[in-house]
């Protein structure tokens, strides 16, 4: 996956965020439900089909305080794994 690429939600996917912070997701395609945790439902938030991977990756990490490269560089390699979940599931897609 490129980190130009932009990513949007596909548009046949149902979500719903909970009181408590969760949302949950659901793929006519795979019939899977998803259910994110606060941190992977404010990532999902940051998917609108006009940002690329590394501004997504850029304003994730905004919303930790990261001190250090290392942080910085796990917190990208937290969201690849997790946008690489959205794609395998079927809930979003590369534009």
């Amino acid at each position: 996956m490129e980190k130009d690429c932009i990513l949007k939600i596909k548009n046949d996917v149902a979500f719903r965020r909970s009181f408590d912070g969760t949302l949950v997701a659901v793929s006519p395609e795979t019939d899977k439900i998803l259910t994110l945790n606060e941190s992977a439902a404010e990532l999902w938030s940051l998917i609108d089909g006009k940002r690329t991977l590394t501004e997504i990756i850029t304003l994730f990490a905004a919303h930790f305080e990261t001190a250090s490269l290392d942080e910085l560089v796990q917190i990208e390699s937290d969201v690849l794994e997790i946008i690489g979940k959205f794609l395998e599931k079927q809930l979003v897609e590369i534009i």
